[in-house]
């Protein structure tokens, strides 16, 4: 199998510092005490000596130093200087000796008495990409920034980026008719942190949507593409208004931030559980479904507090599964550690169904609630349809239901779907004999699926061998092999499920050193080898409530 670089990893202390950071974007007026934070932050964990914000001011084309440790206000012309060149270019600058780039304005120093030796200049960019300001940190301890450090401030630079968003809400609201301008700037500010467009993910169709009751809402989602696969969030947060939506917003930045930054999805969820549970009010909470799905193992993992049901339907039977929450909701109360996280596999048509209580709760004016029954059913009959016109079906199936009735809670959903395009499977005798029906089929398929002929050798070598294995070794069975195909992007995904066995993970066997001479090798092992190297990815399940196994091989013109 080959392996995947995994992102950096941050230390718990790290973690736990950047997350208070964003814990602190609850604060509603204080511009420099957000500011404050998150520059005392970039001290802490990047070992630097002083930090700086520089503020845009779009009337002036100047950068203006709001707050600084030991310095005071300065305004700087835009394109001058290194902060003026970061302001322009838009692009991170580390300049491990400030007094050899021509780019540094010496004069600060000169006028400070402070002797700045390295820099990282880092633009603070909005929601909508526009340049909000700069952020600077000065003087590594022991030594300069490297790309470890580049992460770790480019993670701060984007809270100091909310933080500034907020507040100039919060400016709006006081200059202007504070209740409306408040709902609308919140609503602006929670609007922002959703995604703006939906990710691409082959394989994978996904779709996204809230509707709050009120301008603002307690409801938010998220789908991002991230180093290990899909991000999936839903949460409902107690309550509306604009409480709600902060408390939303906030738990969306703290997860973007861990998750962006390697953090293991139990301990961001108990890291950014804890966080709330510090800085909500006591009758305070959200329930949230917070996931990550492997595109290449097709598993999604998920921890979920409070959140339910997840519902997942399967479209080989046109059967579901529903799941229950597995902890309590976050912010609830402090958590040393949580369960481990649920993983499930996705089968090719496969649909996750993520709807907050505003769908299922809906009532018409009978008083009757929409309910679970119902979801199920127009999910069932639009499963041929785009994960867009399903959406549509649900939230035009409430509104019908609801006959007129007013929309008393916040809808959210997400919906998944698993690409069934081609998805085909038989079953085989366990017999030598069965070879040929098997060569006939995965040539068939491949050509009524009009996958890349190119890559049918190498399958049926790989099918081959792995089917004469389980006819060879697993004696104590006479139930047929299952072997399904399904078309990829440029590739191909094979599964074979063998029935009432003894566990045998071929992922496991040793390696055979080929470069020994052949009297000097050990007898077996070369076909499972060559497997392993030929295809791009070989992973083993086994069910031992079942005792059943599966092999799923991916082999696509890229790994070719």
């Amino acid at each position: 199998m080959n392996s995947r670089t995994r992102p950096r990893r941050l230390s718990s202390r790290d973690l736990h510092t950047i997350l208070d950071v964003t814990s602190a974007l609850a604060a509603p007026f204080d511009l420099m005490t957000m500011l404050g934070a998150v520059v005392a932050a970039a001290k802490q964990v990047l070992n630097a000596d002083r930090g700086s914000v520089w503020l845009h001011d779009p009337a002036t084309g100047e950068l203006v130093l709001e707050v600084a440790t030991g310095l005071k206000p300065v305004r700087v012309p835009f394109g001058v200087g290194l902060v003026g060149a970061c302001g322009r270019d838009r692009q991170m600058i580390n300049v491990p000796d400030c007094y050899a780039d021509p780019r540094f304005d010496q004069g600060i120093d000169r006028a400070s008495g402070y002797r700045t030796r390295c820099m990282l200049t880092l633009p603070l960019i909005d929601h909508k990409g526009g340049l909000v300001g700069v952020m600077q940190v000065l003087n590594k301890k022991g030594g300069v920034f490297d790309a470890d450090d580049e992460a770790l401030a480019t993670a701060l630079a984007a809270q100091c980026a909310v933080a500034l968003q907020r507040v100039r809400m919060t400016e709006a609201v006081i200059d202007g008719e504070r209740m409306r301008q408040a709902l609308e700037m919140a609503r602006d500010v929670q609007m922002s942190t959703l995604p703006a467009t939906m990710p691409v993910l082959p394989g994978y169709e996904v779709c996204g949507s809230s509707r709050p009751a009120e301008l603002t809402g307690g409801d938010t989602f998220d789908l991002a593409l991230l180093e290990r696969g899909l991000l999936i969030v839903l949460g409902d947060a107690t309550g509306h208004g604009i409480a709600p939506a902060l408390s939303v917003t906030q738990m969306h930045a703290m997860l973007r931030v861990a998750f962006g930054l390697g953090a293991d999805l139990d301990i961001a969820y108990v890291e950014v559980n804890n966080r709330l549970a510090e800085t909500l009010p006591a009758d305070r909470f959200i329930t949230a479904f917070i996931g990550l799905l492997d595109p290449a193992t097709h598993r999604l993992r998920f921890q979920s507090g409070g959140q339910g049901p997840i519902l997942v339907f399967h479209a080989t039977t046109g059967t579901w599964a529903s799941h229950r929450p597995t902890s309590f909701p976050l912010g609830a109360m402090p958590l040393s550690k949580v369960q481990p996280a649920i993983s499930i596999a996705l089968e090719p048509g496969d649909i996750l169904v993520l709807l907050s209580d505003g769908f299922y709760e809906h009532r018409n004016t009978g008083g009757d609630a929409f309910g679970e029954a119902r979801v199920r059913e127009l999910v069932a009959a639009h499963r041929a349809s785009s994960m867009r016109e399903l959406l549509a079906a649900l939230q035009h199936g409430v509104d019908v239901f609801g006959g007129g009735a007013p929309q008393e809670d916040d809808m959210t959903a997400v919906l998944v779907r698993r690409d069934a395009r081609g998805t085909a499977s038989r079953t085989f005798a366990r017999s030598f004999d069965a070879l040929p029906a098997i060569f006939e089929f995965t040539s068939g398929e491949f050509a009524r699926q009009r996958i890349d002929v190119g890559l049918l050798p190498t399958v049926d070598l790989a099918v081959e061998e792995l089917f004469t294995n389980l006819v060879k070794y697993s004696k104590g069975t006479e139930a047929e092999v299952r072997i399904a195909l399904a078309g990829l992007p440029r590739g191909v995904e094979v599964t074979l499920t063998d029935y009432d066995v003894e566990p045998f993970d071929v992922t496991k066997a040793p390696d055979v050193d080929v470069s020994l001479p052949i009297e000097q090798r050990s007898p077996g092992g070369l076909g499972l080898h060559l497997i392993r190297k030929l295809m791009d990815s070989v992973e083993y399940e086994y069910s031992r409530e079942s005792r059943e196994s599966r092999i799923t091989l991916r082999k696509t013109l890229s790994g070719a």
